[in-house]
């Protein structure tokens, strides 16, 4: 698969190696005709190199020509030729005046079958490819046509392996490299495309629909009543509302392919506004006058199950989104998606999973407790509701503030007086410590008696 960029290494001057290659052809086809060709345009070529003057690149373009023109006969050649005389090719191409005009007819022949090798033949090609792709500078708009190939070789073989090898260079390098080549619309349009058919044939329906969405973004307003543009238009519509794990069609409706459908498939486009903010009352309600298989030539007929499945999940999102209490009965539920009350907590299950509510059942009291719920349209009534819902939480927040500015004040007053309390039993602890002093230094004095003193006379 496409990686850092590298070089071919291949010895031998521009006329020896075309002259190699001529004869190596012939060989190939079995006649001598190439050669004989190519011999007189050599010659001016030999001769520059020999007096090691500037090569005549108008005279190297007229000798690749012919060259590429024959290489054709490559797809016949035995199985392990053919990568080393791609990479002659290829080398002598990039010594043209410009590769452009020779790299994209060399990736439709490798786009082809190789005849020679029916089991290994996509492998060899998608090598000779990669090969082409990484010789080339990272902003040449030539890999446009290489990585179209390679798409298309992989698309042919329905080889799982090689798109998963593709794919990483897909998701993180694709953006990239349309921006580097500049293409044109209608260019990027054919590359998602064909990724999104091979991205289909290996089973990557995500990123196959993701292409079909970019493919539908490449439409400008001016091109969207095409015939082409509707085609488009209709198949990203069709996959979207089919694909179990779509539930956003702003996209879709955003689209210019997609708004034209308003007068050339009313009512496809009817479904779509179905599908984006209505419920599975009105769903049923347009089914029984527009049957599935008279809608843009059947292309959901065989859908109806999926589909039905995925207005149930919507409709209880709707249902969810738009309940003030935060709180669905199970028999609401059971009413909106028209199913018994035992299959209830399934379906809720399913729409959680999906990604649209966020809650917890509550199986004692037979109720949905929502935590979230997803908007499928965002408009004023929507806004409302989120202004109402913020006025709710503001009032709730203050009430907390206030709550804890008056436990803040009243710890604040508990403190000081706790403090002057402290402060006065400090003090009257220290006057009684003083007064029991006083007290023990008096004690002495009035706890002495007089003492008697015997005079004795001579």
């Amino acid at each position: 698969m496409p990686a850092p960029t590298t070089t071919l290494l291949i010895e031998g001057s521009f006329s020896e190696l075309a002259e190699e290659f001529t004869q190596y052809i012939d060989a190939v086809r079995k006649e001598g005709s190439l050669q004989s060709e190519i011999a007189p345009l050599l010659e001016p070529l030999r001769e520059q190199e020999t007096a090691s003057q500037e090569p005549d690149l108008k005279q190297r373009d007229e000798v690749l020509k012919k060259i590429v023109g024959a290489a054709t006969a490559l797809n016949a050649a035995p199985e392990k030729e053919i990568i080393p005389s791609y990479n002659l090719l290829v080398h002598l191409v990039h010594q043209s005046s410009n590769p452009d005009m020779f790299l994209p007819r060399i990736c439709t022949y490798l786009a082809k079958p190789i005849t020679t090798s029916p089991q290994f033949g996509p492998t060899l090609a998608i090598s000779i490819l990669t090969t082409i792709f990484n010789t080339l500078p990272a902003t040449e708009s030539s890999r446009y046509h290489v990585l179209l190939a390679i798409v298309a070789v992989i698309r042919q073989s329905a080889s799982g392996y090689a798109f998963e090898a593709l794919r990483p260079q897909l998701v993180s390098q694709l953006p990239t490299w349309l921006s580097e080549w500049d293409l044109e619309n209608e260019e990027a349009q054919k590359l998602h495309l064909a990724i999104a058919d091979a991205a289909t044939a290996a089973g990557d329906d995500d990123l196959a629909q993701s292409h079909v969405m970019q493919a539908l973004q490449t439409i400008s307003a001016a091109d969207s009543s095409k015939p082409a543009a509707r085609d488009l238009a209709v198949r990203a519509l069709a996959s979207a509302l089919r694909r179990p794990g779509v539930f956003d069609f702003n996209s879709l409706t955003s689209s210019d392919a997609v708004q034209g459908l308003r007068s050339s498939d009313s009512t496809l486009f009817e479904l779509l506004e179905i599908f984006t903010s209505d419920t599975l009352d009105a769903y049923e309600e347009f089914i029984s006058a527009n049957p599935l298989a008279s809608i843009s030539g059947g292309v959901l007929a065989e859908s109806a199950d999926a589909l039905q499945t995925k207005l149930r999940l919507l409709t209880l999102t709707s249902l969810a989104a738009s309940t003030p209490s935060r709180s669905l009965a199970y028999s609401a539920i059971s009413s909106a998606l028209r199913v018994p009350a035992t299959e209830v907590e399934v379906w809720v299950i399913n729409t959680i999973r999906a990604g649209l509510v966020e809650g917890k059942l509550s199986q004692l009291r037979q109720e949905f407790l929502i935590h979230r719920a997803t908007y499928r349209v965002f408009g004023e009534k929507q806004w409302t509701e989120v202004q109402g819902r913020l006025m709710v939480w503001r009032r709730s927040l203050e009430n907390v503030l206030n709550v804890i500015r008056s436990e803040r004040e009243r710890f604040v007053r508990d403190g000081i007086q706790a403090a002057a309390d402290q402060e006065a039993t400090a003090a009257q602890n220290k006057n009684g410590d003083k007064g029991r002093t006083m007290e023990r230094r008096r004690l002495p004095t009035q706890s002495s008696q007089p003492r008697e003193v015997e005079v004795v006379s001579e």
